[in-house]
């Protein structure tokens, strides 16, 4: 929600009128049909019910919310619909490639791939995703050659006067802002941290964020007596304010089509360190390892170069990305 919120403060500055259409929107008697029919049909047949929960949404909202508009922007390709309303629909990521907390039949994934595909393909009006490396890892790899319809590219951005900029932080205190579940590979952090440490102890890490997985990781942090901080969930002005008091920002990510955390890290002045193989903006990491392997996080880590590597943060205002939106607006 926080692109949404951004993207709908942004379009009122510029002198438009903004609905912001979720499902908390929704007659109390229906919003929690889309949740239901997901859980429902991924109990015996995951994982589709992503996709179901995603054609339930689209009906609603059109039965509901298919009003006179200038303009509509769609945050997600599952519950976009075609009309002579000028359109754009934004393709952050898709179910297919964001399954890693689930066992999943490969036959229903190939399954729930095709339907995207066809989604994709059917809708009329423009469709952009949120990074070039995403773009260039959806059209070449995941989807082949099987998607017709051209998908452009308008990155995100953020309010960037909020931004405190710590130029004298300290290097030995290791940072993570996110969810706390399979995805994020925050198991694997701790396990990276924990080589750290007994090689150098005086490093710290804060975790920031909330998630399924936080009990396991406080309990594993404790048993391996770890010098962890827990923060839980963070406002957003919170989550700025403690940035800066570090010096290195960790992400282990497995799957990234953009990362707001990455971005604000590197406008607040900490070193990157991640998955050299995530599809956000190259410049959004320093330090990049090629694999997952403890060892190779590590050395990148202990070895860090503390000069700042060139970022052209203007290219990741909220202004830019708005503007960039209503020009693709069909």
């Amino acid at each position: 929600m926080s692109h949404v919120r951004a993207l709908e403060g942004e379009l009122v500055a510029l002198g438009w009128n903004v609905l912001v259409i979720t499902l908390d929107s929704l007659p109390i008697w229906c919003r929690y049909i889309p949740h239901l029919s997901e859980k429902i049909i991924n109990s015996f047949y995951r994982p589709l019910g992503f996709l179901y929960k995603g054609r339930i949404t689209s009906a609603l909202y059109k039965y509901f919310f298919n009003i006179k508009s200038d303009i509509r922007i769609f945050e997600d390709i599952y519950i976009t619909w075609n009309s002579e309303v000028p359109s754009v629909t934004v393709l952050h990521a898709i179910w297919s490639d964001n399954l890693q907390a689930y066992s999943v039949n490969k036959k229903r994934l190939h399954k729930l791939l095709i339907n995207e595909t066809d989604i994709i393909n059917k809708i009329k009006h423009s469709i952009v995703t949120v990074s070039y490396p995403y773009l260039e890892y959806l059209e070449s790899e995941h989807y082949s050659d099987v998607l017709s319809k051209k998908i452009g590219v308008v990155e995100l951005g953020v309010n960037q006067s909020s931004i405190i900029r710590n130029n004298d932080s300290n290097i030995k205190s290791i940072v993570y802002s996110g969810s706390l579940e399979a995805r994020k590979n925050v198991f694997f952090l701790l396990q990276v941290f924990k080589k750290i440490i007994e090689i150098d102890p005086s490093y710290r890490l804060t975790l920031i964020g909330d998630g399924p997985d936080k009990q396991e990781l406080i309990y594993f942090a404790k048993s391996n007596s770890l010098p962890v901080k827990f923060l839980g969930k963070l406002t957003h002005k919170n989550v700025i304010a403690e940035l800066p008091r570090h010096g290195i920002y960790l992400h282990t990510s497995i799957k990234e089509s953009f990362s707001y955390s990455l971005l604000e890290a590197k406008l607040a002045g900490l070193k990157t360190c991640a998955y050299a193989k995530l599809q956000v903006p190259n410049e959004f990491i320093d330090v990049g390892i090629n694999s997952f392997k403890i060892d190779e996080w590590c050395e990148g880590i202990l070895n860090i170069d503390s000069a700042p590597k060139r970022f052209n943060a203007e290219n990741y205002t909220v202004n830019k990305m708005t503007l960039s939106l209503l020009r693709l607006v069909n």
